[in-house]
């Protein structure tokens, strides 16, 4: 058993980029998705704790590549150090792919996290969704197949929900989210979104000019697990107009780890998928 959350799974910061793709018609897609594939590097620290984690630091790398049918294709590996209060340091290794289609109807994705002295964790598999958001996942990895409630929403789909919502002034509620993975990867998710800003905290490295100029959104995502009416963790963050996220601090209980939005680049496009094509 992997030790709590240590597993950073910052998936939601690539695919916002791909959301105005999600929903549109034949034509709109083939416009939007002529935004540029981008790789975003994170600086990860701990800047608060009631001392069950002592120190945290690390870095995460997000490439995004979307092709001319709006199917997104999203890697994610993070590096992270941590030391507990036992004294124990550790090293956490996830890696996260995952391809989704224009659509918002099936996910396919290939999950790993190692961790010092637990062993690698290994989820590969697929979501499939009918009309009413109800549907399946299904593994090549040993895990069993379950079911998604009516409602299901993937990440795409979801991240264009909230692009949505934030441009009409609005909030989401209790949003059922798979975000690929094991059964702990559906979640019950509610975004607080304040006023538009024009001067965005975060002042990452942009050769490229990708944020020149775009106003901000503050956002506040909470995910909720057993019922609970208390969220099990949060994600306070700033969605730039153009649907990137900016730096995010990770809120859980017992301490706040924040992900500093070092740099964000143009890659060259690439219309292959990987692996879990």
């Amino acid at each position: 058993m992997l030790r709590p959350y240590v597993a950073m799974r910052l998936l939601l910061i690539s695919i916002l980029c791909a959301a105005t793709c999600a929903g549109q018609s034949d034509a709109k897609i083939s416009a939007r998705c002529r935004l540029p594939s981008t790789r975003e590097v994170f600086d990860v620290s701990l800047v608060r704790t009631s001392g069950y984690l002592l120190s945290a630091r690390g870095r995460t790398v997000v490439e995004t590549h979307i092709n001319d049918n709006g199917d997104t294709r999203t890697l994610q590996r993070s590096l992270l150090d941590m030391t507990y209060k036992d004294g124990q340091p550790m090293r956490t290794d996830f890696v996260i792919e995952t391809w989704e289609s224009g659509d918002g109807r099936t996910l396919r994705f290939d999950v790993s996290n190692t961790q010092t002295g637990y062993g690698t964790e290994k989820h590969s598999g697929s979501a499939t969704l009918a009309a009413d958001g109800g549907g399946k996942v299904n593994f090549t990895s040993s895990d069993k197949p379950f079911s998604l409630p009516r409602g299901t929403m993937l990440p795409v789909a979801f991240s264009h929900a909230i692009l949505d919502a934030a441009r009409k002034g609005q909030d989401l509620d209790n949003r059922i989210v798979f975000q690929g993975g094991a059964r702990n990867a559906l979640v019950t998710a509610s975004v607080r979104i304040g006023a538009r800003e024009t001067s965005p905290h975060a002042r990452p490295k942009d050769p490229d000019g990708l944020l020149k100029g775009a106003a901000v959104w503050p956002v506040l995502m909470s995910y909720y697990s057993g019922g609970s009416d208390l969220p099990a963790s949060e994600v306070a963050t700033e969605l730039y107009t153009n649907g990137t996220l900016g730096s995010l601090s990770f809120v859980y209980p017992q301490f706040t780890v924040k992900a500093t939005l070092a740099s964000i680049a143009r890659l060259p496009s690439a219309h292959k998928c990987g692996s879990v094509r």
